[in-house]
């Protein structure tokens, strides 16, 4: 960015394997500075973005540095829906269950 900050929250599991994880990470780091990268857990990512309006308007601190004027944009990418359906299938061949 060329004012104020980029911060990019990268939930895991990155990839399918150890190829594709070795793949993102290698674009991530030609395009993004060391310091600008959050590697986190699934869970902990779920939880954040379900209490993003909690968080802002619940805290007078936050209320006023997350306004129109100190954020520009904002982007939430989701891969997969939340809740459990078809979630076993998925961590059986690429999460925390294989």
């Amino acid at each position: 960015a060329d004012k104020g900050w980029t911060r990019i929250i990268v939930e895991k599991p990155f990839g399918r394997d150890l190829e594709s994880c070795e793949e993102i990470l290698s674009i991530l780091a030609k395009n993004f500075e060391e310091d600008s990268l959050y590697r986190i857990d699934h869970y902990l990512g779920k939880e954040m973005v379900q209490n993003l309006l909690v968080l802002r308007f619940g805290n007078q601190w936050f209320e006023r540095i997350w306004d129109r004027n100190s954020i520009q944009c904002v982007f939430l990418t989701f891969k997969e829906p939340f809740g459990t359906d078809g979630r076993g299938g998925y961590f059986n061949n690429y999460g925390i269950i294989r």
